[in-house]
């Protein structure tokens, strides 16, 4: 690490950081154990594919992704701190020959067309 790395927070950035971190109540691991995602890989991928949706819509990633570092099975894993879009983002943007994900697309436009 560098000095120019190192960053100060202002109590206003640290108060907003905090917020923030208030609506991020799901972790994306949980798509693991729901089985919605078969591995580590494709639930990364699907994260980042739902971050480049929010990316394209200019919606704030620290507001809806927050990268966290868990303890599983005595392993310290990377996970993600996550809004309810965020995790639904994840969902749709996962292996749709998973039957979790294409149940969730399917009642997602089930639910858009009733809508309409």
């Amino acid at each position: 690490m560098t000095i120019e790395q190192t960053r100060t927070y202002t109590p206003l950035e640290n108060f907003l950081d905090s917020l923030a971190d208030q609506e991020l109540t799901c972790y994306a691991s949980d798509l693991l154990q729901q089985r919605g995602c078969g591995s580590m890989d494709e639930l990364s991928q699907a994260v980042r594919r739902a971050t480049e949706v929010c990316t394209s819509m200019h919606l704030p990633l620290n507001e809806n992704f927050k990268p966290v570092y868990r303890s599983q099975a005595g392993e310290v894993v990377q996970d993600w701190r996550l809004s309810p879009m965020a995790y639904m983002l994840t969902v749709l943007n996962a292996d749709s020959k998973n039957d979790l994900v294409a149940r969730t697309q399917l009642e997602m436009v089930r639910r858009f067309l009733n809508n309409q």
